[in-house]
Order: structure tokens, then sequence, then C-alpha cells
């Protein structure tokens, strides 16, 4: 639990989930927030893409420099500082692997727990399958197919990372978002051909 700090101004108690004072209205530099609590949202896998969006254009509204431009040199680095890391957030919130990711390492999982690389071989023979039917497609019609699978199977491999998340099964939301990493990969590659 992190405990309220003191405002750089006035030297009143300020929650650090909140980025202004609320005594003299001055800009915050949060110390310990995670993204989800800067962007103040729920630490869900299962995000909605437009809630999480508005709430990123309603802070950097907040805190963009150029709202504290005619301010002390504090405020300006302060909020240099924090628009900096509500983008940093909102990128990686917005990315499933990344969030993914950021879950597992607030739960206490760390990769370290599991082997050096990775090691499922139905997976993987699946996906080298796919990038060979990918290395081979000369049409469109063929590319189209291909991208309408990966789309099918990134839809439940993400699925599976919800549902091992709500069961607390940490282990597997990490194998399975080694697999999304790889087939999110291969069709962001897929697209460029």
């Amino acid at each position: 639990m992190v405990t309220s700090h003191i405002c750089w101004n006035c030297k009143n108690k300020v929650d650090p989930k909140n980025l202004f004072c609320s005594k003299c209205n001055k800009i915050q530099l949060p110390k310990t927030l995670n993204e989800f609590e800067l962007l103040g949202i729920e630490e869900i896998y299962n995000l909605n893409l437009e809630f999480l969006e508005n709430r990123y254009l309603k802070l950097q509204k907040m805190v963009h420099p150029d709202k504290f431009s005619n301010l002390s040199d504090k405020e300006i680095k302060y909020s240099t500082l924090l628009s900096s890391m509500i983008n940093d957030a909102y990128q990686k919130l917005e990315n499933k692997n990344s969030r993914a990711n950021l879950i597992l390492t607030l739960r206490g999982f760390t990769k370290e727990s599991e082997s050096k690389s990775y090691n499922d071989p139905e997976v993987l023979e699946e996906i080298m399958n796919i990038q060979n039917r990918c290395l081979e497609t000369d049409s469109l019609q063929s590319k189209k197919e291909i991208l309408k699978e990966l789309d099918y199977k990134i839809s439940n491999t993400s699925k599976g990372i919800s549902e091992s998340f709500d069961i607390e099964d940490y282990k597997n939301a990490y194998k399975l978002n080694i697999k999304l990493s790889y087939l999110e990969k291969i069709k962001n590659n897929l697209k460029m051909l």
C-alpha cells in the first residue's frame, strides 16, 4: 500500500494516485504507480480499448507540457515527465502482450520461474507451419486466408490468456502470451508482404 506524499509547493499531504495537489492544485509527480494506477483503470487483461484511449487523452489534456509553459520550471519538468509516463503506460496497456506481461509482473510471476526457452512442441510446430505457409504464399487470396486464420488464432489465444488470469493460472497465461506474441509477429510480417 502506497502512502501519501507531501506536495512540493504547499506541503499538504497528497494521495499518491492524485496528479494534482487537492489544496494548491499544483501538478505532482507520482512516485510508485504502475501503469494501470497511473491511468486510473482496473488491473485486468480484457480492457475496453475505447475507455483506455479516452482515459489516456483526458490525462494527456490535463498534464500536457503546453499547459504549463508559463509556469515554474518544476511544473514544466513534472508535466513533461508525467506526459511521457502516461504515454508509455498507454502504449504498454494498449498492446495485449505487454499488458499481459505487466499483469504477470504485478501478480509476482517472473519469467525466470520458467525455462529460458519456449518448449511447447505443439505450439512451435503450429507457428512453423504458419510461417512456412506465409513464405510460400504468392496470391492475395491465400494471404487473406492466412490473415483470417491468424485473426482467429489470436482471438482464441487472447481469450485463453484472459481465462488463465481469471483462474490465476499465471504459468498458462505466460505460455499463451508467448504464443500470442509469435502469432502477432507473423501477422504483422504477412501484412508487410
